[in-house]
């Protein structure tokens, strides 16, 4: 938590003022019921079994679903915080799932046909790849010794560098060894392009339904919050994402998230991004994020107040946008980009389009050339046997 906090300046005397991350550092966890729309979780889910009598395969790189299971929304948050520009993804081991963080060799020994590609068999893949560094706290499971680049060992509130010891129990058991269904080493598996996130951003036909006179509520006591109507009864709505609850999000496990007046913060900025941001269809979430970091760079929380109440008539003070922040928290603080990303991207019913792309055929013809240069060479052995 303290490293999670990082990514905030301290005062002198807090405690936490020499424990610093870089900003764009990201907690990634296990948020079971977790609602996802069109994100690509395929680098990690995959072959997901169908209920007996269905015949179409879950499509896991156009992932959707109402209530995620512990595994599919931690894939889901990774893949977020890289689609968002995360440097550094945060995991705690106590708040993730069991099977997504690792699998030793005797359940890969008994379930031999697994849908989970484990974090463990991709972090060093993402920081080779994509540059994206994992700090990983860990108690329970001794395979994360097999692949890091650092180990600090807490020890009665003493740290101390254990990356020596780490590296020679890691050498004593199989680490370099064992093979993941030929895709490599088990524990260092490439990271591949098919991996990567689409490019997607909120549907044309759902951010209408925000296009003007949209509220914001604190629910749940502080831990979620509804845009709704004006006319909306807002003593009925406790965001149990439902069909009714269209424009909540529940917020309770976004880490970094420091209270109730971020939260409003979050929810203005998404609808901004709503109301403002998407009339520039050529933009994806990313984009729409960077666009929300300049407005707010220029001009403030103020200035995306401004926007997001121009279909109000009289001065802004006057407005009911601005008697809406008054009443539910007073004043709002300025969320980070991802804070909002990941505010927007929980929010019930929310609709994620995919951005049309170029093809990009040169990852295509490196596989090509490949299978080529494979065939050739079983052709050469093949002509060998026969002369023999």
């Amino acid at each position: 938590q303290t490293i999670a906090a990082g990514i905030y300046d301290k005062i002198p005397g807090d405690g936490r003022e020499y424990c610093v991350a870089v900003p764009d550092a990201v907690s990634v966890r296990a948020e079971d019921g977790r609602y996802v729309n069109n994100c690509n979780i395929s680098a990690f889910i995959s072959n997901l079994p169908t209920p007996p009598g269905v015949t179409k395969v879950l499509d896991t790189k156009h992932f959707s679903t109402r209530d995620s299971s512990g595994s599919t929304s931690q894939a889901a948050n990774v893949a977020e915080a890289i689609e968002m520009g995360a440097t550094a993804m945060l995991v705690d081991e106590d708040i993730s799932a069991a099977n997504f963080m690792a699998r030793d060799g005797r359940m890969r020994a008994l379930v031999m046909d697994e849908s989970i590609t484990p974090l463990l068999y991709r972090v060093n893949g993402l920081y080779n790849t994509l540059g994206i560094s994992s700090v990983v706290v860990v108690g329970g499971v001794g395979d994360w010794l097999d692949i890091p680049h650092n180990v600090i060992l807490l020890d009665k509130y003493v740290a101390s560098d254990a990356i020596k010891k780490a590296q020679s129990i890691s050498y004593q058991f199989s680490h370099g060894h064992v093979q993941y269904g030929g895709k490599g080493v088990v524990h260092r598996l490439e990271w591949k392009k098919s991996g990567n996130p689409i490019p997607r951003r909120p549907a044309d036909v759902f951010s209408q339904r925000y296009a003007r006179d949209i509220f914001i509520s604190i629910m749940d006591g502080g831990h979620a919050l509804s845009l709704h109507e004006e006319n909306d009864d807002e003593s009925e709505m406790d965001c149990a994402m439902d069909d009714d609850d269209v424009g909540c999000i529940e917020a309770s496990r976004l880490e970094q998230l420091l209270g109730r007046k971020q939260l409003f913060g979050c929810g203005l900025c998404a609808l901004w991004i709503l109301q403002v941001g998407t009339k520039d269809g050529s933009l994806g979430l990313p984009g729409l994020l960077n666009k929300l970091d300049s407005v707010l760079d220029n001009g403030g929380l103020m200035r995306v107040l401004n926007e997001v109440n121009s279909s109000a008539n009289g001065p802004l003070l006057e407005s009911n946008k601005w008697k809406n922040i008054v009443e539910e928290v007073g004043f709002v603080h300025r969320p980070r980009k991802y804070e909002v990303g990941q505010a927007l991207t929980r929010m019930y019913g929310i609709q994620m389009e995919e951005i049309p792309m170029e093809e990009d055929d040169t990852e295509a013809e490196a596989a090509r050339e490949a299978e080529r240069k494979r065939q050739k060479l079983l052709q050469i052995w093949e002509n060998r046997r026969n002369k023999n």
